[in-house]
């Protein structure tokens, strides 16, 4: 499958890149993605996507086709040409 990954503020620095395509086994999730990118482009973008104990990490924002994901959502497979945008969470007041 292809999975088209767009990279938003900080997340882009750290994998040199605004955004690719990624190809996946069938069924993969959103989990499976991160991992793949996490592995092409290095520890600085995993402790990005993943927390220490390798679950995603509570400060990554997930949109599938510009419809955010809930954390019990990123196990479920993706469909083939899917777009996902991650976007860091943004904090402050």
């Amino acid at each position: 499958m292809r999975i088209h990954v767009k990279y938003h503020n900080i997340l882009r620095q750290r994998a040199g890149t605004d955004g690719e395509t990624l190809r996946v086994p069938v069924g993969s999730s959103v989990r499976d993605v991160l991992r793949l990118a996490a592995d092409t482009h290095g520890p600085l973008l995993e402790e990005m996507l993943f927390a220490a104990s390798g679950a995603i990490s509570s400060h990554l924002v997930v949109f599938r086709d510009r419809t955010l994901l809930r954390i019990a959502e990123h196990d479920e497979p993706l469909a083939d040409d899917v777009e996902l945008l991650l976007f860091p969470a943004i904090a402050g007041g």
